[in-house]
């Protein structure tokens, strides 16, 4: 019996308060097989408006402009290299994750289901 695991990238836009400038930044977090750690971390926070803490800053829930969780079947690395070399020789076109994550087929949008969830359960932070 094969056992398929999921991967999950947590995509975050939030505004960047570096310059006087209105700007926003994007934070990715890609392949992630146990959700648990950004449970706590990411998804529990921002879905009760707190600050969310990652390894390297920590984010106001006012300063996040987007949030999406991204689900695929494969490493989006793997991914990438897979639909770069379907791609004609010639072509001089690079994929990114974000070709992935607009492909359908090969990731879906996963946000709703989670957020639907932690509000079914009421998991307090």
């Amino acid at each position: 019996m094969e056992i398929h695991v999921s991967y999950y990238h947590i995509l975050i836009e939030v505004n960047d308060h570096i310059s006087t400038i209105e700007q926003s930044r994007d934070i990715e977090i890609f392949d992630i097989v146990e959700l648990q750690p950004c449970l706590h971390s990411i998804l529990l926070p921002y879905f009760n408006e707190q600050v969310i803490e990652l390894e390297d800053e920590n984010i106001e829930y006012k300063d996040i402009l987007h949030l999406e969780v991204r689900q695929t079947l494969l490493p989006i690395e793997h991914l990438i290299e897979e639909e770069q070399r379907l791609l004609p020789s010639d072509t001089d076109i690079t994929i990114s994750a974000y070709e992935i994550f607009n492909n359908k087929e090969l990731s879906q949008d996963v946000t709703t289901v989670i957020f639907d969830l932690l509000e079914a359960v009421k998991i307090e932070p």
